[in-house]
C-alpha cells in the first residue's frame, strides 16, 4: 500500500485490516503517521509493518520489495496510492517540477507494479489497483503535470490489463475527485476558495468524496468477487467531472 501514512491510503489500509490482511504501510517522510496507521491496522484485526521508501526512486523500491519478500514471501495485492501535486501554470513551471510529478505519480506506479508482478504471476492470482484522479480524465488548469501523470496511470492500467490476459492477475484504476483528506482540503486553502460554494455549484451530490467510499471499492476489487473486472476505470468524484471547472471560482 504505497502512500499509506495518512488520508486516503490510511483509509484503504484500514478497510483491508478489517478483512485480516497483512499490510505493508509505505511512507516517504511521515514516520509517526505511518506508525499510527499500523497501530490502527492492528486494532482492526490486521497486521503488517512500516517501510520507508520514495516510490519515485527505483533503488528504494527495490529495497522495499526485498523487505516484503523477506517478511511475507511476496505480494498478493498492490495498491498504488502514493501521489503528489502542485499548482503551477505551464509557462512558469520549472522543468524539475514537471519531472517530479511524473516520477512520483507515474513512474512510481510502474516501479512498484514491475516488482510486484513476478509474485502474482507465479501464484496465478493477483490484484493491482491504481489510484488516479479526475484530473487525469478531464484535466485541471494549473495542474497540467499532475493531470498528465494521472492520465498516464489510466493508460498504463488499460495496457497492462491486456498484457495480463488469462494470468489470474487483474488491473484496475479508481479516479478520485476532491476528497476529505489533507491533500484535498489543501487545494481549497491554497486558493482561498469557499468550500460551501464549491459543494453547491461544482458537485452533483453536495459533498466531497469520503475516503471510506474509495477504500471499500478498493477492497472489493481485490476480492475474488471482482475476478472478471479488469482494465476498468471507476469514478468516485461526487459528480465533479460533470460539473464546471472548479478554478472558475478564482475568476470571481
Amino acid at each position: 500500500m504505497t502512500g499509506s501514512s495518512r488520508g486516503l491510503g490510511r483509509a484503504i489500509a484500514l478497510e483491508f485490516a478489517k478483512k485480516g490482511y497483512n499490510i505493508v504501510v509505505n511512507y516517504r517522510k511521515r514516520e509517526s503517521e505511518a506508525l499510527e496507521t499500523l497501530r490502527q491496522i492492528r486494532e482492526f484485526g490486521g497486521d503488517g509493518f512500516v517501510v520507508k521508501a520514495d516510490v519515485s526512486d527505483p533503488g528504494q523500491v527495490d529495497s522495499m520489495f526485498k523487505e516484503i519478500r523477506d517478511r511475507y514471501g511476496g505480494v498478493d495485492v498492490l495498491v498504488n496510492n502514493a501521489g503528489w501535486g502542485f499548482l503551477a501554470p505551464v509557462e512558469t513551471m520549472e522543468d524539475s517540477l514537471w519531472e517530479r510529478h511524473i516520477k512520483v505519480n507515474l513512474n512510481g506506479v510502474f516501479y512498484c507494479t514491475k516488482r510486484a508482478l513476478p509474485y502474482m504471476l507465479d501464484n496465478k492470482w493477483g490484484r493491482i489497483i491504481n489510484i488516479t484522479s479526475i484530473a487525469g480524465i478531464r484535466g485541471v488548469r494549473y495542474l497540467s503535470a499532475y493531470s498528465a501523470a494521472k492520465a498516464g496511470v489510466i493508460g498504463f492500467t488499460k495496457s497492462l490489463a491486456q498484457e495480463l490476459k488469462h494470468t489470474g492477475v487483474t488491473v484496475n484504476a479508481i479516479a478520485v475527485g476532491f476528497a476529505k483528506t489533507d491533500m484535498g482540503m489543501s487545494f481549497f486553502k491554497a486558493l482561498n476558495l469557499d468550500l460551501e460554494r464549491f459543494l453547491e455549484k461544482y458537485t452533483l451530490t453536495g459533498d466531497l468524496v469520503d475516503p471510506v467510499e474509495v477504500a471499500r471499492l478498493v477492497v472489493y476489487l481485490a476480492s475474488d468477487d471482482a475476478r472478471n473486472i479488469t482494465g476498468s476505470v471507476f469514478l468516485i468524484d461526487s459528480g465533479q467531472s460533470l460539473a464546471y471547472d472548479p478554478l472558475d471560482l478564482v475568476q470571481g
